[in-house]
């Protein structure tokens, strides 16, 4: 007996039934900081000092829920991170 090879059309059909809107808006990076005034910081025998807090990743925004939209169609991908910084620079 040999393989029936049974052609079903509909197999054949392009479809939109897996395509999502992938567009998304994403807020990559924020930097907010102070210059402390220059009668505050000669007190502390410092020529400069700066306060500072930044982030990474921090929204994004998309009619895609499921994961990512950046990761395409790997959405078992290790996320992508928010990063959070704090920290002061001082200058002698």
């Amino acid at each position: 007996m040999g393989v029936s090879k049974n052609l079903i059309e509909n197999n054949l059909q392009n479809s939109t039934w897996w395509l999502r809107n992938g567009a998304f808006l994403r807020l990559k990076s924020v930097e907010l900081g102070y210059t402390l005034p220059k009668n505050f910081i000669n007190a502390a025998w410092l020529s400069n000092a700066r306060i500072y807090l930044n982030g990474l990743n921090l929204a994004t925004w998309s009619p895609f829920k499921t994961w990512d939209p950046e990761q395409g169609g790997n959405g078992f991908a290790y996320p992508i991170q928010k990063v959070y910084n704090i920290g002061i620079n001082l200058n002698l």
